[in-house]
């Protein structure tokens, strides 16, 4: 199981976004885990097949739209992150 999570505390928000890759025999699962910092969170499935390039694409484009609200990449499977560069951005991935 691959996380990464991303936070928005600019003007006045206090939310986080987490990204949840989970790996079964020939299933790919990306689940979003959301809601305000230190609150319990809410979960939905972005994805949920056989398709490992569909489930990074679908990540990706969750994380773009994330990224646009001002979220930015806090953690990469509980190790903390500096501000990603465009070429760290590319590293970023839920399945290998």
């Amino acid at each position: 199981m691959n996380t990464i999570r991303l936070e928005n505390t600019n003007a006045g928000h206090n939310k986080f976004y987490e990204f949840v890759g989970v790996k079964a025999p020939g299933r790919f699962t990306v689940k979003g885990l959301y809601g305000r910092i230190g609150q319990s969170p809410n979960e939905s499935i972005i994805y949920d097949g056989d398709d490992v390039n569909e489930a990074n694409s679908q990540f990706y484009k969750k994380m773009a739209e994330k990224e646009k609200k001002g979220y930015k990449v806090v953690s990469n499977n509980g190790k903390p992150t500096t501000p990603a560069t465009e070429e760290k951005k590319t590293l970023l991935r839920l399945f290998q």
